[in-house]
């Protein structure tokens, strides 16, 4: 790769920390994809073997003197797999169902099970979301406004995923799916164009503010390009593993990207998102339908309002004259001076009345503000007119034809694409060279050119031919990255622990022949995620236990050679889903716009009990940048910046705290004791079906006399009120457990 832009002197000291061109095309990321022959293992050890992830898996732990942990017990293995592949725990009658079955492939066919489920979508589509920076706000600092329509996106992914959609593909749509659709400007939307539509949503995914800003022409220029920025980093940070915003203001110190690059990358997008022809947020809507049924319903809209307003306008005028003779009689009960101040607020347009006036009116309300009541009281003859014109404004207003439905896609709006510049220094305010369409050198390889062929008549065609090159085989980062993802949300680390940075900064692969070999195997089977997972959790690297072992421990604490399943705690949707499929409460409906949150006296982000879909999935939830969920902020639910590749898991005091003292845990745990009181009789079966219900299991003895103590602790049950109470009080120390926070 050559570094083409030159550095002032002053710059160019930090240049020579620069990696060589020979460092960097030598970097392992930016080298084709090999398919690397799977290790042979001694026979003894071959009995271990499920998969061919073993093979490389068991070569490692070998060099190391490390032995694999034995197989997890079937119990601890469906509740893995099932908040792993749909993210909600198993009943107990499909515990005790896997630990009864078998048949040799048992472990298998539950594999499937959990594969067919339309959860498993929900579950999955979530995990991509993240790293698609998907929301339902603009995210512009306290305006942080609504997108209500972001939500087909989110639809989109999830069926994707269920149809198990080739990933290619899958980016392909997201990336191009106007093109793919060919889509023109004002041309009949089909149903079938729908959804290649609703795709592109992904690239408007990232903060946009632009509905809310203000000020000077350069600050909204400011606005405009940061959109653009956030853009461009989504790209780079879930298909290129790169943190390419750095090369914004000068090439990047430390990857192999120039600032002319960074600045070819947004001028594929320049044609849709056009500093120079702005379209807000609102106004990128496009109406469903062909352009016939459009034209209809806006002319008959356009119809129905004109009555409405006609009508609306007959009411006030048949009852202007009497409310003025009333008004005039009200107003003598004030001084002279009173009235006129009075009448000269009443005379201004509303938008004109100051403080002082509007307080006024307030302050005179009864005199000046004359309901349909009074009048028709005062003078009768009104009454059937009024009657009757406010009877055919109800009808008209219920006969109004509902508008056509919209989605929020990404098309290109400026035909002929306009010219793109490097901004010197990153100012927007300096533009210098031009910089044409393109992509990193240092990602292109023989037989993966980024070439740009005119698509259609209102696209330039620059989208689709990213499209082509990311998804490319001979690309070789995009497949390594997904297939690096769907590791780290089995094992809770990827074999490359920097998820979203496979650059030259980034961690190097702990595993880098297996990595290939998964990726190689991606690509064959048509870049389909199923069977990858397939690969991967029928593994015995995977169903091995958690057990403690000091030798395993003490060689490898981090668990970086596998020797072992590490301990993950759920993730913030798992926790508050596991708590309302535990009840019985959950709601299962899918797709759908969100449901809204509400902000509590003490600042709390919270969905309200009484709220229609309050018990929803999580994924369902209203996703808001600035003001998340508090329950799910409080369990590291994603934070987006623009996107969340990679959410922490971290072990604080307001987690604790927040199982405590939540109005959602405390309304929870009473349904799960009333639960288990429904369903059991006695203490002892109370206690089984508890820890069944939320842990997968039974209470081993330690835990039963736990309880049992717990249990003596609290107020004697000498009536069903306090028995209640005890057993929602013993529910919620469950919910708090390790036992149920955590998956072996």
């Amino acid at each position: 790769m050559i570094w083409a832009v030159a550095l002032p002197a002053a710059e160019q000291k930090s240049e020579r920390n620069k990696p060589t061109v020979h460092a960097v095309s030598n970097h392992w990321a930016f080298l084709p994809v090999s398919h690397p022959a799977v290790p042979n293992v001694a026979k003894a050890d071959a009995r271990w073997i499920r998969s061919s992830v073993d093979n490389f898996i068991l070569a490692e732990l070998q060099k190391r003197k490390l032995t694999p942990a034995p197989e997890a017990d079937r119990a601890t293995l469906i509740r893995r797999l099932s908040f792993d592949l749909i993210g909600l725990p198993p009943s107990p009658e499909e515990v005790s169902a896997f630990i009864e079955d078998k048949r040799p492939d048992a472990y298998e066919q539950l594999v499937e099970r959990l594969l067919r489920s339309p959860h498993y979508g929900e579950r999955w589509g979530r995990h991509w979301l993240d790293a698609a920076g998907y929301a339902d706000s603009n995210g512009y600092f306290d305006a942080d406004s609504d997108r209500p329509l972001a939500y087909k996106y989110r639809d989109y992914v999830v069926r994707s995923i269920n149809d198990d959609k080739p990933f290619d593909r899958f980016v392909r749509e997201q990336i191009a799916g106007d093109e793919l659709a060919g889509y023109t400007n004002n041309c009949d939307i089909t149903p079938e164009m729908e959804e290649l539509l609703v795709a592109t949503h992904f690239l408007r995914n990232a903060p946009d503010g632009t509905s809310e800003s203000d000020g000077n022409a350069a600050e909204l220029r400011v606005d405009r390009y940061s959109v653009i920025e956030g853009t461009v980093q989504l790209i780079g940070s879930v298909f290129m593993g790169m943190t390419v915003q750095c090369a914004r203001c000068h090439d990047h110190k430390f990857e192999p990207i120039t600032q002319k690059e960074y600045y070819q990358l947004q001028a594929i997008l320049r044609p849709a998102y056009d500093p120079d022809h702005w379209l807000k947020p609102k106004e990128r809507l496009l109406t469903l339908g062909t352009r016939a049924e459009r034209e209809r319903n806006k002319a008959a809209i356009e119809k129905a309002d004109r009555e409405i307003k006609a009508t609306k306008e007959s009411i006030e005028g048949l009852g202007a004259p009497f409310r003025k003779v009333i008004l005039q009689e009200n107003l003598q009960a004030l001084s002279e001076a009173e009235r006129t101040k009075v009448q000269k607020a009443l005379d201004a347009k509303e938008k004109d009345r100051g403080k002082e006036m509007k307080d006024l009116l307030k302050k005179h309300a009864a005199l000046v503000d004359i309901k349909d009541e009074i009048l028709t009281e005062r003078f009768p003859e009104l009454t059937a007119g009024l009657t009757s014109l406010q009877r055919s404004l109800k009808k008209r207003e219920q006969e109004r034809p509902a508008p056509l439905p919209q989605i929020s896609p990404l098309v290109e709006t400026t035909e002929p694409p306009p010219q793109h510049f490097i901004l010197v220094r990153g100012n927007y305010a300096k533009p210098g060279a031009e910089a044409p369409p393109g992509v990193p050198a240092v990602l292109t390889r023989p037989g993966n050119s980024f070439s740009v062929t005119k698509c259609a008549a209102s696209s330039s065609g620059r989208r689709m031919a990213l499209a082509n090159w990311l998804t490319s085989t001979n690309n070789p980062v995009v497949a390594r990255l997904m297939v690096n993802r769907i590791w780290q949300h089995h094992f809770g680390m990827g074999l490359v622990p920097t998820a979203d940075n496979f650059g030259v900064t980034g961690a190097k692969p702990s595993h880098p022949e297996l990595l290939d070999f998964l990726t190689t195997e991606f690509i064959r089977s048509g870049w389909k995620l199923k069977p990858l997972h397939r690969l991967i959790v029928n593994s015995a690297t995977y169903r091995q236990s958690s057990i403690y072992r000091e030798a395993a421990y003490r060689a490898d604490p981090d668990n970086k050679w596998l020797s072992r399943f590490s301990t993950q705690r759920l993730d913030a949707e798992s926790i508050r889903d596991a708590m309302l499929a535990i009840t019985g409460e959950l709601d299962l409906g899918m797709g759908g716009p969100f449901v809204e949150k509400d902000k509590t006296e003490e600042g709390q982000y919270v969905i309200a009990e009484t709220k229609p879909g309050a018990h929803r999935r999580s994924l369902y939830l209203q996703q808001r940048r600035t003001t998340p969920v508090t329950f799910l902020d409080v369990f590291d639910g994603a934070k987006m910046n623009p996107n969340c590749v990679q959410r922490t898991s971290s072990t604080v005091a307001l987690q604790s705290l927040a199982l405590l003292n939540s109005d959602f845990v405390r309304a929870r745990a009473k349904a799960f004791g009333a639960r288990i009181m429904r369903e059991a009789s006695t203490q002892p079966d109370r206690l089984d079906r508890a820890f069944r219900l939320a842990i997968g299991r039974p209470p081993t003895a330690e835990e039963r006399d736990a309880a049992e103590e717990f249990l003596r602790a609290q107020a004697p049950a000498s009536n069903g009120a306090a028995d209640a109470a005890q057993w929602t009080d013993f529910c919620q120390m469950i919910f708090a457990s390790n036992a149920f926070l955590f998956v072996d």
